[in-house]
């Protein structure tokens, strides 16, 4: 079936194109003809062309959303946040996966900013941030997710509080030899060991003991030199959970009573298991990171979040 055209609307309405784009865009029509324009619109099934709108306004509707590594359950959550005020202003979203290369993470920002998105939402490394820059200079509201770079919108979580909040758990359950698992280069991830260890030594405990890894093939090995010290392990990032999880279960150990395990974001199979977790609100940060786009505020918004401690029992009892 042919694609029904505005020509089409304007010819069945009994008036010209011109007019029937003023209508369509919410130009100054008289009210007898805009409705016989809405009405041959409805009857013929015309759906209005995002690309030519998006041509005369300068932008189009579409809010992009560049993410670095979409196996992070934090991600998930923060997608369905944005997805849903997107959704409530008409807007569709754009998705795009870095696989936490730098080389990508530039260039799918570059993509976005050539697609003339109606804004952009990105969790990456500083290398975006000169081209978001440019492009919120240039009209497009940018929005940085889990860092707070000067002269953007960010929306972040107090990281030093979450360390704060593992230490203060770690302690009530009486443990006091910390082993963490970090990945490498992660600025959110070093300031939550910083916090981590600020309340261990101010609750007079031994500062952790830190273990960097690439990726998730380090992972086993790193666990394995932390065990002949340690009476627990810490994971900072959600995205390293699972092999760290592994790693311990395949020496047979039994969390809390061989090894207290401790990690970041919550995700369904967590309370399965009974894995204690300092959570973000990700589907908050997603929404309000979406809702920054929208409402556009003329100045830089730093909208920080607070962690929650969720604890299932996989450090032991609390006091």
């Amino acid at each position: 079936m042919k694609r029904v055209t505005i020509g089409d609307v304007a010819a069945h309405a009994g008036v010209s194109t011109a007019t029937v784009s003023r209508v369509l865009n919410g130009g100054l029509v008289a009210e007898s003809t805009a409705a016989r324009v809405w009405e041959a619109a409805e009857s013929l099934g015309y759906s209005p062309n995002a690309l030519t709108r998006s041509i005369f306004a300068g932008r189009s509707s579409t809010i992009g959303v560049i993410i670095r590594d979409l196996s992070s359950p934090f991600y998930l959550d923060l997608i369905r946040g944005i997805d849903e005020v997107a959704a409530a202003s008409d807007s569709p979203v754009m998705l795009a996966n870095t696989y936490r290369r730098a080389d990508r993470e530039a260039a799918q920002v570059r993509a976005m900013d050539q697609q003339r998105v109606r804004g952009l939402i990105i969790t990456a490394d500083e290398t975006a941030d000169s081209q978001a820059r440019r492009m919120a200079e240039n009209g497009t509201p940018c929005v940085i997710v889990a860092r707070n770079p000067p002269g953007l919108h960010s929306v972040s979580l107090d990281d030093v509080a979450a360390g704060e909040l593992m230490a203060a758990h770690l302690a009530d359950c009486g443990r006091s030899r910390v082993g963490v698992v970090s990945g490498r280069n992660r600025p959110t991830q070093v300031k939550r060991v910083t916090g981590l260890r600020h309340g261990l030594v101010e609750r007079g405990l031994p500062e952790p003991e830190e273990v960097l890894v690439e990726n998730e093939d380090e992972v086993d090995a790193a666990v394995g030199s932390l065990l002949h010290r340690n009476d627990t392990v810490v994971c900072t990032t959600g995205r390293l959970t699972v092999s760290v999880h592994t790693a311990l279960t395949a020496r047979g150990l039994k969390m809390p009573d061989d090894i207290g395990f401790l990690t970041m974001d919550d995700f369904p199979w967590a309370s399965t298991l009974g894995i204690s977790v300092v959570a973000q609100p990700a589907y908050e940060m997603g929404r309000r990171a979406a809702e920054l786009v929208v409402e556009e505020p003329a100045v830089p918004a730093r909208i920080v979040f607070q962690p929650t401690l969720i604890a299932r029992g996989s450090c032991g009892s609390g006091v």
